[in-house]
């Protein structure tokens, strides 16, 4: 039984047109288990644990990630063979999982398996994305796959964690956007257009940050 966890409502959207509240999970199909978990590694483990409890035998860690490396740019595939935890812990995904979906993947898209490291919050500019990268040397950050990952570890589980890039490593997130941003990974529209008020200069990172957006909606949409 694959049990997926995706943090935000747009993932999930590109998996499944299932309804799933966060917090919550569903079948998809008769092998197939997704939960919906919000932001953050706390959320994402709670998630990942539920499938289990579920009687998930595999986790797959689905959704977004930022770059890190100028060479990943929005909509392309990030398939790590090493997951990198906020403390420096690394953790190596399923050796044999990973060829055979790098095999299947790689002839049909842009796929890097270079590493993905744990961010505690969203890295907001590029300075600071191209310091962690420095850092860690890894190609990617997200907050959740580090908390999947010690999740099957601690249950002996294979894992994977599949990411389309969303923004750049140049891409700034404006302001408007992470303070309009909840917990569950809704940006809702009224909020967002109120901070843009106070900040009209956003408005043309959020026209580049929703192109990149679309780019990774649709890699992952095709996978």
């Amino acid at each position: 039984m694959l049990g997926i966890v995706v943090s935000l409502p747009w993932e999930l959207r590109s998996l499944t047109r299932q309804v799933i509240p966060v917090g919550a999970w569903k079948a998809i199909s008769a092998d197939t288990l997704v939960a919906l978990s919000g932001i953050g590694a706390e959320r994402a483990h709670a998630a990942g644990a539920a499938l289990v409890a579920q009687g998930a035998t595999a986790l797959l860690g689905w959704g977004y990630a930022a770059a890190l490396d100028d060479r990943l740019r929005p909509g392309y595939l990030l398939l790590p063979e090493v997951v990198i935890g906020a403390d420096g812990e690394t953790h190596p995904v399923s050796a044999e999982w990973h060829r055979r979906l790098y095999q299947t993947l790689h002839p049909r898209y842009s796929v890097r398996t270079d590493a993905l490291v744990e961010s505690h919050g969203i890295v907001k500019t590029s300075a600071k994305k191209r310091d962690l990268g420095k850092r860690t040397q890894a190609a990617a950050t997200d907050m959740e796959s580090a908390a999947h990952a010690r999740l099957a570890e601690k249950h002996r589980l294979p894992y994977l964690s599949l990411r389309a890039i969303t923004d750049s490593a140049s891409t700034d997130i404006p302001e408007s956007v992470f303070r309009a941003l909840d917990a569950q990974g809704h940006v809702p529209v009224a909020k967002l257009l109120a901070h843009l008020c106070l900040r009209p200069t956003d408005w043309l990172k959020i026209v580049r940050l929703g192109i990149q957006f679309n780019a990774a909606q649709r890699a992952l949409r095709n996978v």
